[in-house]
């Protein structure tokens, strides 16, 4: 899966970095446009935006947990 920076998402929206962090952290909340424009150019699902902090935070959990199974698998 690609991941894409604040920095690339703040500059297909026309904003700046520091409102994506905003946006990301739940500080601000993201209109109905800005929400259907990231879902088509990055696949960021609607729901994402009901509370994005909650989202991340078990997205790197689970990132760690994946990455705890690799360092323990022998290839």
């Amino acid at each position: 899966m690609k991941t894409f920076t604040q920095n690339e998402i703040a500059k297909f929206l026309g904003i700046k970095q520091p409102t994506v962090s905003k946006y990301f952290n739940g500080k601000l909340e993201i209109s109905a446009k800005f929400a259907s424009k990231l879902n088509k150019k990055f696949g960021i699902p609607f729901e994402f935006w009901e509370n994005p902090k909650l989202h991340l935070q078990e997205n790197n959990t689970k990132s760690k947990k994946s990455e705890q199974v690799m360092k323990g698998a022998k290839l």
